[in-house]
């Protein structure tokens, strides 16, 4: 299992009196991943669910579509590589996120084959108990951000039900990790609902909309643009959720008593 945590001996101040402690500290990785023997990206990541972020990823930039695309993957968990061969795939930069770093194919561009996306169809509803029980399993599930305060966490869940976990000191990389473990597994997010620990922009919307997931809960305040893309992709947005209060931004109907 990885580690992905150090513990680094610092100087802690406390008013004016300066000891010194021993102080957990989240890890930092460079993730590269090949496709088909080019290059695609180098993410900045937690050292863990690693082969799920590189399915993710690929899914959400168009590199593969269905799990079958996929015909073999390796791991050097040492290396920080990962080599997929699949499909074959011409790469459209103006496809490519910003957030790649080192020797990638990315550009300054981002999603633009946003406006192939179409509002959901789902009827799914959830009460405000469940939506509530998924924060305060957050809150109560998050033992290396309690440790280091370093990382983002989200999840997926289906009628009260945890199906899936995801953490990284990353924000995209955490909805990238959920959504490769649902593509990985061939989990239809159709009536599921992702909670997540931060704000809620929209490059983040956007990945909920790619997944299919009709309801995000976010601990953290959405933005305009989310709102006006959630509303119109018939997303529910549920933001500053705490373990008692939270606030219904678009598509209410989803939620009842």
């Amino acid at each position: 299992m990885p580690n992905e945590i150090s513990t680094l001996s610092i100087q802690k101040a406390k008013g004016l009196l300066l000891e010194r402690v021993e102080e957990d500290v989240i890890s930092e990785v460079p993730l590269t991943i090949q496709y088909n023997g080019e290059e695609i990206a180098t993410l900045m990541c937690s050292p863990c669910q690693t082969e799920e972020l590189a399915y993710g990823f690929l899914h959400n930039e168009g590199f593969i579509q269905i799990p079958e695309d996929v015909y073999n993957i390796r791991h050097d968990p040492s290396g920080h590589m990962i080599w997929v061969e699949g499909k074959p795939f011409n790469l459209q930069e103006e496809r490519m996120s910003k957030r790649f770093i080192g020797k990638s194919k990315a550009s300054s561009c981002s999603d633009n084959n946003d406006t192939k996306l179409k509002p959901l169809t789902s009827t799914s509803c959830i009460s405000l108990q469940e939506a509530y029980g998924y924060i305060n399993y957050l809150q109560t599930n998050s033992p290396i951000y309690a440790s280091t305060r370093g990382n983002h966490s989200g999840g997926v869940g289906y009628q009260g039900k945890i199906i899936l976990m995801s953490r990284d000191i990353g924000r995209h990389n955490v909805f990238d990790k959920l959504s490769g473990s649902a593509f990985r597994a061939g989990l239809n997010l159709d009536n599921h609902v992702v909670f997540f620990s931060g704000r809620l922009y929209s490059e983040f919307l956007l990945k909920i909309a790619r997944m299919k997931t009709p309801i995000i809960i976010a601990r953290g305040a959405p933005t305009d643009m989310a709102l006006s893309q959630a509303a119109a992709l018939n997303i529910t947005v549920i933001g500053l959720a705490t373990e008692q209060t939270l606030n219904i931004y678009t598509c209410p109907d989803r939620i009842v008593l």
